[in-house]
């Protein structure tokens, strides 16, 4: 066993990781602030945000202090003690998954990358086949209590932002999607899944009856790729198009018209 694994034997991975945490370079810095002021388009003093899968909260970072309703949904036990012990009260914690209905489902964890757990069989079979993930194991199962985001806006308001990171999962999340709301994100991997973004995009599309806009950032950029906001159709073709699936990964941005 070498140090570092000693290390996190001794003191706990998330206990390093929160003291880490008051540590940040200026790179770092300079990346809050850049979501800071991307995210701040969309969202002012007193919004509602819905960060669906906030792992160890990078996107509530950014927005933590600018006096935003932050609910946090993720249901990976770890994180959430990391989340309670780094933010407190200043959000709302959830320790629940997001899905189509309110049940009990079992999520497939990746003990050597949490990021990556998920509770989608096919994601995870999809990017092992591709090599994407060829290093990772999920090597263990829990059940674990769903709601939808239904659910979640009749307890907390209607958001006037979610964020969707659920790693293959995120057509389920939309299906517990019954109204518009104002702006949503989700991630998307390509090309193994190019056909379940797609899907998502369908159900946005006609959800708003066609009247929705969308853009997307190329990995964890928060610069829009497309010059101005497209419809179903004309997202539709760029996402069909070689320079599109060689991005690999990012998310797509959609805004409903009200």
């Amino acid at each position: 066993m070498n140090i570092k694994n000693i290390i996190k034997n001794l003191f706990g991975v998330n206990n390093i990781k929160f003291v880490k945490s008051w540590f940040v370079s200026s790179n770092e810095k300079i990346l809050i602030e850049q979501r800071r002021i991307f995210y701040n388009q969309f969202l002012k003093p007193g919004s509602v945000f819905f960060d669906i899968g906030a792992n160890y909260g990078n996107r509530i970072e950014p927005l933590v202090n600018d006096n935003i309703k932050i609910i946090a949904i993720e249901p990976q036990i770890e994180c959430v003690r990391y989340l309670r012990k780094k933010y407190g009260k200043k959000i709302t914690i959830l320790q629940n998954g997001v899905g189509e209905e309110n049940k009990t489902q079992l999520m497939y964890i990746s003990t050597n990358a949490n990021i990556l757990s998920s509770f989608s069989k096919d994601w995870i079979d999809s990017t092992k086949k591709s090599g994407r993930f060829k290093k990772i194991n999920w090597d263990k199962t829990r059940k674990i209590e769903m709601i939808t985001l239904d659910s979640l806006i009749e307890t907390y308001g209607k958001p006037d932002f979610i964020k969707i990171d659920v790693e293959g999962f995120e057509l389920e999340v939309l299906k517990g999607l019954s109204q518009k709301v104002n702006v949503l994100s989700l991630e998307y991997t390509v090309p193994e899944r190019k056909e379940a973004l797609v899907d998502c995009l369908r159900y946005l599309n006609n959800l708003s009856n066609s009247n929705v806009l969308f853009n997307y950032c190329i990995t964890e950029n928060t610069e829009f790729a497309l010059p101005q906001w497209v419809d179903f159709n004309e997202l539709l073709e760029v996402v069909n198009t070689n320079a599109f699936l060689n991005t690999q990964f990012g998310d797509v941005y959609v805004k409903f018209n009200q």
